[in-house]
């Protein structure tokens, strides 16, 4: 595969400038609002705020898709743009929720399917890597982490939603929703060992999967909420740790090594 052109260097400069001017515009909409105690506890989001997150998503959808031949390989491309879609998807029913709030029932859904695509994409390498022999003197540590993951996500889950939860048709999604963002979580982590991909761009993954986990937290615990400051909170925070994660997952997907030894 060839390496990086200048034209494929501005293009993700151009898209990464644009990323960080529309995180900055509406984090600091939400913000200052909220410093000001002027936050509308019905409906904190401005219309402009909720358009320019969803727009940064497409941004961020549109880095992966800009990848091309500079990708890890062609497979870790074509797997990491479906997964995207489905997360694209997911922040567009989000913003439809305006319409009615069955939207957010299936947005949940369309992103656990986003978070199945991306445990399949990240875990490119984990399951040979958990058979081999090597990966022995590291057993303890996947194991400690593996249930580390568990046992926090089950007292988050039990402290802030169970109660909140009980005789709502959420509480089975968010269940199995906190399962497979836990998995999602260990493999992003079990990347940095599994060897596939380069060190970087599995510090990459692995930063982003921590991100991902805080900000879809918020997000579950953000619905079981009722119209209230602390439901404004949740929503503000969640984009200060979703747009670095699926950011740092659209760069995993580029070969900076080769970039690197090429400049």
């Amino acid at each position: 595969m060839p390496g990086w052109t200048r034209g494929k260097q501005t293009r993700v400069c151009i898209l990464l400038g644009l990323i960080l001017c529309l995180t900055s515009s509406f984090l600091t909409f939400d913000w200052t609002q909220y410093y000001l105690g002027v936050v509308r506890i019905s409906d904190p989001e401005l219309a402009y705020t909720r358009i320019a997150k969803t727009l940064t998503s497409f941004l961020v959808f549109l880095l992966v898709l800009s990848i091309g031949d500079d990708g890890v390989s062609a497979t870790d491309t074509r797997k990491l743009r479906r997964a995207f879609m489905a997360i694209f998807a997911g922040d567009l029913l989000f913003l439809l929720d305006e319409l009615h709030s069955a939207f957010d029932y299936l947005a949940v859904l369309v992103f656990m399917i986003g978070h199945i695509l991306v445990i399949l994409r990240n875990g490119q390498g984990v399951w040979a890597y958990l058979r081999a022999k090597s990966a022995a003197r590291h057993r303890t540590i996947d194991l400690v982490t593996a249930l580390g993951v568990v046992l926090v996500t089950a007292i988050l889950f039990v402290l802030t939603l169970l109660e909140r939860l009980r005789g709502s048709p959420l509480l089975v999604i968010l269940v199995v929703y906190a399962a497979v963002l836990d998995l999602s979580l260990w493999t992003g982590w079990a990347s940095t060992r599994a060897g596939y991909f380069p060190r970087r761009n599995a510090l990459l993954i692995a930063s982003g999967a921590l991100c991902f986990f805080v900000g879809d937290y918020l997000v579950g615990f953000n619905l079981t909420l009722e119209p209230s400051l602390a439901r404004a909170t949740t929503l503000f925070a969640t984009w200060i740790f979703y747009t670095p994660a699926i950011a740092l997952f659209a760069l995993s997907g580029y070969r900076w090594e080769e970039q690197r030894a090429k400049s």
